[in-house]
């Protein structure tokens, strides 16, 4: 193995160095291929969700691609921040109600709550692009640092487990290296390109949403161990299924597209 890499680290090289090239080509043009791509995600999402919870049935998989495809669509028409806000509202009530259905030992819930799931990021990266593309290169690199950080602080640290229930080879050491990597490359971006107000906004929301990226991945972690399974699928080799490559790009692109949207409504220059 070159220099020495793991198995595992090298494919996780490999797989970044050729997703990485076509995803941002595709975000920069924007427009049909921006939304082709989205949709794309979507449906792979979705079919690896109801493989992953057991929503074998070939009606669930349909009726669940259908309503995230056609939700696109209905982003399309109408002034960008009524449509998203809209769209925000629903999901986080069906996302509330499948979650209930979940606790309550009822089975669909899992297919409800995974329509939000997928959902929510995608119409989120839509809405960022629709405001600003840059914004959208902001939330792959602090998910793409927040791993890359972990990794490697993790591996070379060690130390305490974050939540050794939930993902064993997780630890404090990778959750800060994660934290201080995102916040790097992002500051390097806003001196290059500025897309927010000020540095310090960056620097903050950086480190929240680091985190988060963090709980993304925990949840993911909880909802593969609940179901006994060790990857969402294998469709990145390194990385497993693509919802094991942005379970924390799951959140932080609705944590993002919120900020914005409120700032929106409030009249604040974000």
């Amino acid at each position: 193995m070159p220099l020495g890499l793991s198995d595992n680290l090298f494919q996780r090289i490999v797989s970044a160095l050729l997703l990485l090239p076509p995803v941002l080509w595709v975000t920069y043009e924007g427009g049909f291929w921006f939304s082709g791509l989205l949709a794309l995600g979507g449906v792979l999402m979705m079919l690896e969700w109801c493989q992953l919870t057991g929503r074998h049935r070939a009606i669930e998989k349909v009726a669940g691609i259908t309503l995230i495809v056609a939700l696109l669509l209905l982003l399309e028409v109408g002034a960008a921040e009524v449509r998203f806000s809209h769209v925000l509202a629903a999901l986080g009530v069906l996302a509330f109600l499948g979650i209930l259905l979940v606790r309550a030992g009822v089975a669909v819930g899992w297919w409800l709550t995974g329509i939000a799931y997928v959902a929510l990021p995608i119409s989120s990266l839509w809405f960022l692009r629709s405001e600003n593309g840059l914004l959208v290169l902001w939330v792959f690199l602090i998910t793409w640092a927040t791993d890359v950080g972990g990794y490697f602080a993790g591996k070379g640290i060690g130390g305490p487990k974050l939540a050794p229930k939930i993902s064993p080879k997780k630890t404090w050491a990778g959750l800060w290296g994660g934290v201080v990597l995102s916040g790097l490359v992002s500051v390097i971006m806003h001196q290059i390109v500025p897309f927010v107000a000020g540095t310090l906004i960056v620097v903050l929301l950086s480190g929240v949403l680091a985190i988060w990226a963090q709980v993304g991945d925990l949840l993911e972690s909880a909802v593969k161990r609940h179901f006994n399974v060790k990857d969402s699928g294998g469709l990145i080799p390194g990385h497993g299924g693509l919802l094991d490559r942005v379970d924390g790009l799951v959140f932080v692109a609705p944590a993002v597209a919120s900020i914005v949207l409120l700032s929106i409504c409030l009249g604040f220059e974000f």
